[in-house]
């Protein structure tokens, strides 16, 4: 992840083969496919809440925003204007697969939920998971350690810290 003055920069890379995709809408349960999701609450202490970015191998995304898992709102195609999104899948004989997303943020997402733009030395509480929950082998990993008996991602009190450089 990057950010400039306009855009907060996400890239996965994933080392596996991109598992067969069910979901190719926007705002489909993309998490039941190969997924790779980023969760961020920009401004922590304002406690509104976080926005979860999740996206599988083919560039679909579900997007919300919210307190927690029950109480989140979908985000509309009009709050993501100016998202871009880039995908690429490779499979090498001999070397195996993977596959990448990324895309770039509109920091003025960020002006519209929490009240301000992200800024330079500003901390953020935020996590990069990877999932499958419906895959042929259900996985499920994350960047900051979630520490509950059963995965749970939505679960900010989990959010490591992100702190934006100058």
């Amino acid at each position: 992840m990057g950010w400039s003055p306009r855009f907060l920069y996400v890239h996965f890379r994933v080392a596996e083969k991109p598992a067969p995709v069910r979901y190719s809408g926007f705002q489909d349960p993309v998490y039941k496919d190969s997924c790779v999701e980023f969760f961020i609450d920009a401004c922590p202490e304002k406690k509104l809440g976080y926005v979860n970015f999740e996206m599988n191998s083919a560039g679909a995304l579900l997007a919300a925003f919210g307190p927690d898992r029950d109480r989140r709102t979908p985000l509309r195609t009009g709050d993501l204007a100016g998202l871009t999104v880039g995908r690429c899948q490779e499979d090498r004989p001999g070397v195996g697969g993977s596959w990448a997303v990324w895309y770039n943020v509109p920091l003025e997402l960020f002006r519209r939920l929490y009240g301000r733009e992200i800024a330079a030395g500003q901390q953020a509480a935020a996590n990069f998971y990877k999932c499958g929950d419906e895959t042929p082998v259900p996985h499920y990993g994350a960047w900051s350690p979630v520490g509950t008996p059963a995965p749970d991602f939505h679960r900010p009190e989990y959010f490591g810290r992100l702190v934006f450089g100058r």
